[in-house]
C-alpha cells in the first residue's frame, strides 16, 4: 500500500543563503522534489533538471550526495551563494529520523 508523505526543510549554507526543500517520498524513494530560496543557480533552468534527477532515488546521503555530485559534474551548473554539498545537505536533512 502505498503512502506518501511531505517533508520539508530549511537549510542554511554557511554563506548565509536559505535552500528550502519539499520532498514528496513514498517508502523513503523520492516522488517530488522542490527546491527554492534565496539563492541562484545558473544556468537558471538547471534547478528544474536538478529536481527531476532526484526522482525515484532513496532519500539517503549516499544516493543523494552521488546523484547531486552528477548533476553538477554533468551540467557544469554553478551555484552562487551555495555549493552542491549545501544542496545535499538539505535534500537529505527532509528524512524523518529513524
Amino acid at each position: 500500500m502505498s503512502r506518501q508523505r511531505i517533508h520539508t526543510a530549511d537549510y542554511k549554507a554557511p554563506g548565509g543563503k536559505l535552500v528550502r526543500v519539499t520532498i514528496i517520498e513514498d517508502s523513503g524513494i523520492i516522488r517530488q522534489a522542490q527546491i527554492t530560496g534565496d539563492f541562484f543557480l545558473l544556468p537558471e533552468e538547471s534547478l528544474t533538471r536538478l529536481e527531476q534527477s532526484l526522482i525515484g532515488i532513496m532519500i539517503t546521503e549516499s544516493a543523494v550526495k552521488k546523484v547531486v555530485d552528477d548533476f553538477f559534474t554533468e551540467t557544469g551548473a554553478q551555484g552562487l551563494g551555495v555549493t552542491r554539498e549545501d544542496f545535499a545537505k538539505a535534500i537529505t536533512s527532509v528524512k524523518e529520523p529513524d
